[in-house]
């Protein structure tokens, strides 16, 4: 069987400690392309990885001709790189927030309809065994009704997690749009949309930046959901959980209660 020839634009921390990483592991994976703007961190992984390592992204879509391609970039560019890689026939595995206004996220998934390849957003907290469990649990029926929520995701911030530290793009607005919102908050979103098979009808919300100095993201925010069903919750993202990471949610069911823990990132 021919290997599935793949390539990453954007090589920072999600680039090094997830996708380049779980690519290698799979034996029917071939990394054939890194891209960044940054030419060593894309010719390290190269060298440690094979295939080649380039600044272009149009150059490396028309010499590796990728069967699928990683979107690792800073927000703002997610939607003409995924774009981009559709138009050259790749599959694409984008890292959320998916795009950063409508109208960029349905013209990604117009170019994949076109041209016939799929598009995925890495929305990883579906796929971790606790939610799956949880998922399941809640299918079988033995909870009852799920009655109210609280979901929650938090850290110490981008500033332990990317490899520029406080320099990061994380913290410019015009490269990420949105601060902790869009890194944490979407992940649980998605999470208790799919998690509960239900909508969110009305959001009432606090969006903030507390204590990330020379920054005007938010690193706070508290939401207030009614899902369409009626279910009510809570719904925190924060960067200033700086003496313990939180990863957690509880549903309140008609016949209990579910706790559901996981590793903080």
């Amino acid at each position: 069987m021919n290997k599935i020839k793949v390539a990453i634009v954007g090589c920072g921390s999600i680039s090094k400690k997830r996708h380049i990483p779980e690519y290698a592991a799979n034996p029917n994976v071939e990394l054939v392309g890194f891209c960044d703007l940054i030419l060593a961190r894309a010719e390290g992984h190269a060298q440690e990885h094979g295939g080649r390592a380039y600044t272009n992204y149009e150059e490396m879509l028309r010499v590796e001709k990728p069967d699928a391609v990683s979107v690792c970039t800073p927000n703002v560019l997610h939607a003409p790189y995924a774009i981009a890689a559709a138009n050259a026939g790749a599959h694409v595995l984008v890292e959320k927030p998916m795009a950063t206004n409508e109208a960029d996220a349905l013209a990604m998934i117009e170019a994949a309809r076109k041209n016939g390849v799929f598009l995925m957003v890495g929305q990883n907290q579906r796929l971790m065994p606790p939610h799956q469990k949880a998922k399941e649990i809640l299918q079988s029926g033995k909870m009852g009704k799920v009655l109210s929520f609280r979901t929650s995701f938090g850290h110490g911030g981008p500033e332990g997690w990317s490899m520029d530290g406080r320099d990061s793009w994380f913290f410019r607005k015009e490269e990420a749009i949105m601060g902790a919102m869009g890194d944490l908050g979407v992940h649980k979103s998605d999470l208790i949309r799919w998690m509960l098979d239900d909508e969110v009808a009305e959001v009432a919300a606090f969006v903030s930046t507390l204590h990330k100095a020379g920054t005007d993201v938010d690193d706070n925010a508290t939401c207030v959901l009614r899902m369409k069903s009626g279910i009510i919750g809570t719904l925190v993202a924060s960067w200033t959980y700086y003496k313990g990471g939180d990863n957690s949610t509880i549903l309140w069911c008609e016949n209990g209660a579910m706790h559901i823990g996981t590793h903080p990132v």
